[in-house]
Parts: structure tokens; sequence; C-alpha cells
């Protein structure tokens, strides 16, 4: 009588193909998932600092303000120019500069800069070892 086996060569592929598949699925979820991750951080960091730019932003609105009913008050001449800083971030200031301007007898302003600048100082990193020749 002969015996019917199964055959085991069959089974035995179809296994590591299924566990390779797996394992492959597994890492390229972790991946996905580790992107994500990134992404929120990402764009919360960037979110934080619009929102404290257009913070200082109307901080800054507010003072031009309160100047330009001050220069009304004084009777400034056209031509004035006034300077605010704001600080943005550690290390991020908002620089916007003015000048009063009169048209028809109508006092307003010209924003003559509106420049988002660092406020530390810049220094070179020279930590890196470079190859001067012999």
């Amino acid at each position: 009588m002969r015996k019917k086996g199964m055959p085991v060569m069959n089974v035995g592929i179809s296994l590591l193909i299924l566990v390779f598949m797996t394992l492959a699925l597994l890492t390229f979820s972790v991946l996905a998932l580790e992107n994500a991750v990134a992404d929120k951080r990402l764009s919360q960091k960037a979110a934080d600092h619009t929102t404290a730019y257009y913070a200082a932003a109307d901080r800054i609105q507010e003072q031009i303000a309160d100047r330009m009913q001050e220069a009304e008050e004084q009777d400034l001449a056209a031509g004035t120019q006034f300077s605010f800083e704001e600080e943005v971030a550690d290390g991020q200031m908002l620089t916007v500069s003015v000048v009063l301007t009169e048209v028809d007898g109508e006092k307003g302003f010209d924003v003559t800069r509106w420049q988002l600048r660092s406020s530390d100082e810049w220094e070179a990193d020279r930590s890196l070892d470079v190859y001067q020749g012999e």
C-alpha cells in the first residue's frame, strides 16, 4: 500500500513567503508611522512659529497705531521715521520701519521695512579638521 503524504516543499515555501511579506508590511507600516509622527512635529513647530510671528506683527501694528495718534496730536511733519522691534521667537526679531506721509491733508504712513531677522550674532563653525596641505 502506498502512503499519500503531503508535499512538505509546497507548504514550506508558501509559509516562508507569508512570513517575508508580513515582515515587509510590518517594516513599511513602522516607517510610515514614524514619518507621520515626524510630519506632525514639524507641522506643530511651523504652527507655533506662525502664531508667534503674527502675535509680534499684531503688537507692532498696535504700536504703529499709537504712534500715529501721537503724531497727529503733536502735528509731526511728513517724512518722520519710526522703527519698531518685537521678538518673535528665540533668536528672531521682527523689525519694522515706517515713515509718515500726508496726502490731501490726511496723515498716513508707508512701511519702508518689514523684516524678520536673527537677533543672535552669527559665528562661523571652525571645529572641522580640514586638510591644510603638507
